[in-house]
């Protein structure tokens, strides 16, 4: 008789727990920042304990893996070597973006990319002001080709995996676009293992000392990549070459703007990031194209796991493609050795694994999104889909002599899916009893056809989808801060699209190696096959509500995603546990199994919709000044707590324009910095936008927010409407049916107790185009608090202030946005004597490629008094005020 005691006692999910305790360990020793004496305290209990009772010890020995998690992340804390590269930058031995000339190895091949290329270098000797130093580390530069004659320059120098270099650069290890919501430059680093980083500007700056011995492998498989990238490229449209060299081979810099969008609306970007799902469909595939060749499994493993590795190296071996790597590898050596345990066993024991590797991947974005989609999967989708079938298929047995208790429709479903009347007539007549069962008269027609079975894996797939979507449901909100609910079905639209036309290109550039005749049917298939798959995702993405941008809680009310979470783990516990084959099961239970999931939809309601997330008003006025580097937006909070929003910065492109139209995937200032800022504020709305003219620092973000929030009303100039730069930001407001408002000097707003008025430009701008001599000039008055907001109005706009607005007291502000980011043409002694500030705030970043602020201006404000503030140097600079003083903040202290 089996002792069931024994059976109580016996934990089947040792390694889950013992995953859940380190990781306790690691978050206790990075929010405490007293680590080890939490770790003693912990070891010092647990020694208490085991004295007083050896069984209690027992029972609560996983505990003592808190403290080993602390020790781990205290070690990857504090063990930094004195010569690495992020050591010398954070302790200013060298100031960031000196001049000094590296040596070092590529780590890989080149990574081509848009307008030049990658290298990533594993830094030996640095050189700054002649001295020369041992140093570690590895950076990543960027070699700029965007001209004609350049490329071919690169390509004599023959740069690859083992080159060894020597490069006159600047590097660089320091924070940008310092807000708040906006993520860490220099976290991002350290998660990709990069010290620092460089632009090299001329190939000239580069000097190739000789190849350093590699392992051969890898090398055939860094050419095969760059070989495949090339072939991609010349075979096919810029679209589908971005398309298919993103997610095959983890170069995501040849994506256009417009393609990555769509993937981002409908929620399946993912599948263009090489991650986890990659690497288990292409070591699935590989381990069933190697199972033709051998039974063995031990040959398997090492086939299987051996081209996994190389692709992983060959892609770039980045954290989060080596991590999913390591997660199949260690599951399928569990099965070679026979250890086949629970995957929640087995998940357990690969995140031990990487947060020893690794303990500070724990709060990576990356990270958190692997293990809980991973985690939906394994506790929550494949028990549920398990019990579906059970319910499905059920017919009389020995261990199932009774039907499922589960509701009808339940039942009928169910049966829709898995019931087969061919297998239950044989064992039917197998058994020396005979029994009828009652089921749906259609179920027989379904059972002869082959739709049963497509239909069960679309349920299956979709299943899984929407589980998945729900455990992330935290995480898509506060990483990206979006909810694709068309995701659940294009997801599958685009994954199985997607591999179909990975089979159909690789077949056609293999093809193509032997005749570009035998090949051109193929890649025009590939192309079709491309243009179908994009076509339900660009269809979707007109719709209102297929992409949901969010706002996060902040403060305090951040727990309501800690109560989203205990709420859908206890929903998935009692999901795991429903056994329905048990034949007497409690009344309260059943109103415990509807009452979960009822809240698990509410606290999504409360998640989604955000009711709670935007700040009270509180009666006063706050103006924050962004740090957008070169560039100018001002967030104005009234004191009813309507927003106005005054620019929304944006990049300048120095490039050329050979691309042909092309408009890479890269990150913009209004959707990284100004609309995270908005989110991480709880907004979904902004009330009023001013566009003081048409400059892309100043307007180019103004496109992105208005494509995330809902907005007002934008306030532009008079000139606005004939001038071609405001194209892209009128389109987006058009297609939201945004009201537009054209103002002019004498124009006056009342929001809120607030005076906003309209100092320039005269109505005479009309049918101009815009300059920064035609910025909008906006005063506000609250109370006895005066702001003036300049644009980058010139000296000959200031003349006109100060000659229009006699007064002394009509241009008078305790707070003035110095005109043009300091440049030395605006801020003319007149005008600054006559805003007589308290604070000057210069919006622009901490090195301007065009000497912003210039020293005189800057001696200008200070002689008179004003105390001058950068939004590089302190970020984001917020100024309060209840009508009668200011009080001042930065986000850096």
């Amino acid at each position: 008789m089996p002792d069931s005691t024994h059976e109580r006692n016996f934990n089947p999910y040792p390694m889950l727990w013992i995953s859940v305790f380190f990781a306790a360990g690691i978050a206790l020793a990075a929010g405490t920042g007293n680590g080890i004496w939490v770790a003693a305290t912990i070891a010092l209990f647990l020694a208490v304990v085991w004295l007083i009772s050896p069984r209690v010890a027992r029972a609560i020995f996983p505990i003592v893996f808190v403290p080993l998690g602390i020790g781990c992340y205290l070690v990857e804390a504090e063990n930094v070597a004195d010569d690495r590269i992020k050591t010398i930058y954070e302790t200013a031995s060298i100031a960031s973006g000196e001049p000094v000339e590296i040596e070092g190895v590529l780590r890989r091949h080149p990574e081509p990319a848009y307008g030049g290329a990658f290298l990533r270098v594993r830094v030996e000797r640095l050189t700054f002001q002649g001295a020369v130093r041992n140093v570690s580390g590895d950076v990543r530069l960027f070699a700029n080709a965007d001209d004609s004659e350049t490329p071919a320059e690169y390509a004599q120098l023959d740069l690859r995996h083992g080159s060894r270099v020597k490069v006159a650069c600047r590097l660089e290890r320091e924070e940008r676009f310092q807000n708040p919501g906006v993520a860490s430059r220099i976290e991002m680093f350290d998660q990709q293992g990069i010290d620092a980083i460089a632009t090299v500007k001329s190939p000239l700056l580069i000097e190739k000392l000789g190849e350093d011995p590699v392992f051969v492998p890898l090398a055939l498989a860094y050419d095969a990549r760059k070989h495949l990238i090339d072939s991609f490229r010349k075979s096919f449209s810029e679209e589908t070459a971005g398309v298919m060299i993103a997610s095959l081979l983890g170069d995501k810099y040849f994506l256009d703007r417009n393609t990555a969008e769509i993937f981002r609306e409908g929620g399946t970007f993912h599948v263009l990031v090489i991650s986890g799902l990659h690497i288990t469909f292409i070591g699935g595939l590989t381990l069933w194209f190697v199972s033709f060749f051998t039974k063995r499994s031990l040959y398997q493993f090492l086939l299987a796991t051996s081209f996994l590795w190389a692709y992983t190296f060959a892609v770039g071996a980045e954290i989060p493609v080596v991590r999913a790597s390591v997660m199949f590898t260690i599951l399928l050596l569990a099965r070679v050795i026979d250890r086949r345990g629970t995957l929640l066993n087995a998940l357990g024991g690969c995140t031990i694994v990487l947060l020893v590797w690794r303990p500070s991947d724990l709060f990576s974005a990356s990270f958190q999104l692997t293990f809980v989609s991973v985690a939906a999967i394994v506790a929550c989708a494949f028990p549920i889909i398990e019990k579906m079938r059970s319910i499905g298929s059920w017919a009389p047995s020995v261990e199932t002599p009774l039907p499922p208790v589960a509701s009808r429709p339940l039942r009928r479903f169910c049966e829709l899916l898995y019931w087969n009347e061919a297998a239950w007539r044989i064992e039917n007549r197998r058994q020396i009893w005979s029994a009828n069962l009652f089921k749906a008269p259609y179920l027989k027609w379904l059972s002869a056809s082959n739709f049963k079975s497509i239909l069960a894996y679309l349920v299956e797939g979709v299943l899984v989808s929407v589980i998945v979507q729900f455990w992330m449901l935290p995480l898509l909100v506060v990483y990206f801060h979006r909810v694709s609910p068309a995701s659940v079905l294009l997801n599958l639209w685009v994954g199985v699209l997607l591999a179909t036309e990975s089979f159909s290109a690789l077949f056609g550039i293999l093809l193509s190696g032997v005749s570009i005749w035998l090949a051109a049917p193929v890649i025009v298939l590939t192309e079709v096959l491309n243009t179908v798959m994009m076509s339900i995702p660009a269809w979707t993405s007109h719709f209102d509500g297929i992409s949901l941008r969010v706002p996060v809680y902040s403060g305090p009310l951040k727990t309501i995603y800690w109560i989203y979470a205990a709420v859908v783990i206890t929903t998935a516990v009692r999901m795991f546990k429903w056994e329905p084959f048990a034949q007497h099961r409690r009344p309260a239970k059943s109103r415990v199994d509807i009452l979960l999931p009822a809240t698990t939809m509410l606290v999504a309601v409360v998640v989604v919709f955000h009711p709670l997330s935007a700040p009270r008003p509180d009666g006063k006025l706050r103006v924050e000044f962004l740090d957008v580097g070169q560039g100018d937006c001002t967030l104005v909070t009234l004191p009813n707590g309507e927003t106005m929003l005054v620019d929304g910065g944006g990049s300048i492109d120095l490039r050329n324009d050979e691309s042909g139209g092309f408009e890479p995937d890269s990150r913009r200032i209004g959707e990284f910095v100004v609309s995270e800022f908005l989110w991480e504020k709880g907004y979904d709305r902004v009330d009023y936008i001013v566009a003081t003219h048409a400059d892309a620092d100043h307007i180019q973000g103004l496109s992105d927010v208005a494509n995330n929030f809902r907005v007002g009303t934008i306030l532009v100039s008079v000139a606005a409407e004939t001038d071609p730069q405001y194209s892209e930001l009128l389109e987006v407001i058009s297609s939201r049916d945004v009201p537009v408002r054209r103002v002019a000097r004498g124009d006056v707003l009342e929001i809120g107790g607030t005076t906003i008025e309209v100092l320039h430009p005269g109505n005479e701008a009309s049918g101009t185009e815009s300059s920064n001599n035609g910025s909008i000039v906006l005063r506000l008055i609250f109370g006895s608090t005066t702001f003036l907001l300049t644009g980058d109005i010139e000296e000959a706009t200031e003349g006109d202030l100060v000659t229009n607005f006699a007064l002394p007291e009509s241009l008078r502000a305790e707070v003035v946005k110095v005109p043009h980011h300091g440049s030395r043409t605006s801020s003319t002694d007149a005008f600054v004597k006559r805003t007589d500030s308290r604070v000057a705030i210069v919006s622009v970043g901490r090195k301007s490629r065009f000497g912003h602020p210039h020293r005189d201006v800057v001696a200008r404000w200070l002689t008179n008094g004003a105390e001058v503030m950068t939004t590089g140097e302190k970020g984001t600079i917020t100024i309060t005020t209840d009508g009668n003083g200011i009080e001042i903040s930065s986000f850096v202290r």
